[in-house]
């Protein structure tokens, strides 16, 4: 893998040569993002930090919202509708129960088995959480753990 992060053939119609990859192609190609995001499968720690700063990272989103149970609007001329929740800025940061709203709802869409509560209003927000956040750390989770157990149990 690594090999072929570093390296790419280039084949002709007689011949075929090694070329060295460029330093945006070694790191943003997805043999790139799979080595930087959990080390080919090795690493433990990566995707579960990947996963703690998703969670961290969304609770700060929802904290910022005036209710975190509702779908976000970023337009501050509007004021809030029933189904719209407007960003406040860091008016709530000192306001608990606002972090737990903001908790309950990165849990919520990080983990797709945990139910949202009657009032909450789904989005393309959580989708995207759910998708990039939680299926991505769980893919990279179920590969490292998969390895760790070949290589203890398999010997």
């Amino acid at each position: 893998m690594e090999l072929k992060r570093k390296y790419r053939e280039i084949r002709t119609e007689n011949d075929t040569q090694t070329k060295k990859n460029g330093w945006f192609r070694r790191h943003f190609s997805l043999t790139g993002l799979y080595y930087h995001l959990s080390t080919y499968g090795e690493s433990i720690s990566k995707p579960v930090a990947i996963g703690a700063l998703t969670v961290f990272l969304s609770t700060l989103f929802w904290v910022i919202q005036s209710n975190p149970s509702l779908e976000p609007h970023f337009d501050p001329n509007l004021a809030e509708t029933v189904g719209n929740s407007t960003f406040v800025g860091v008016r709530e940061f000192g306001n608990p129960t606002q972090w737990l709203k903001g908790l309950e709802r990165s849990l919520a869409g990080f983990i797709p088995l945990l139910s949202l509560g009657g009032e909450t209003e789904v989005g393309i927000i959580d989708f995207i959480i759910k998708i990039f956040g939680g299926g991505l750390t769980f893919v990279l989770l179920a590969i490292a753990l998969r390895r760790k157990f070949e290589r203890k149990y398999t010997r």
